[in-house]
């Protein structure tokens, strides 16, 4: 992962990290439906992001449901503070991300 890329291409964890807010969506969206066509656990590390928006915040729990929904593992490890903030600010729990196994 170059500095100026928030999205590591490596799928087990995804490493997000940096800024994350509406221009890095695509990108991230993308890796999150490539994550889920994987057989394995989705285990996505936010212990590196600075800052997220909205925008962050919605694909992941979407990223959660879709992950449920097809019966799959579904984790996000090691929050930072910039998630928590985001998190805090939106009046969510971190455990928004929180999966359900459905087995």
């Amino acid at each position: 992962m170059n500095s100026s890329d928030p999205i590591s291409n490596t799928l087990s964890p995804l490493r997000l990290a940096g800024a994350l807010d509406i221009y890095a969506a695509a990108g991230l969206r993308d890796e999150l439906a490539r994550a889920l066509q994987q057989p394995a656990t989705i285990t996505i590390d936010l212990s590196d992001v600075e800052s997220c928006d909205f925008t962050t915040i919605q694909l992941l729990c979407s990223a959660r449901r879709s992950a449920e929904q097809a019966g799959k593992s579904f984790a996000v490890t090691s929050l930072s503070q910039g998630v928590s903030r985001a998190c805090a600010a939106l009046g969510l729990s971190p455990e928004v991300f929180a999966a359900k196994r459905s087995d």
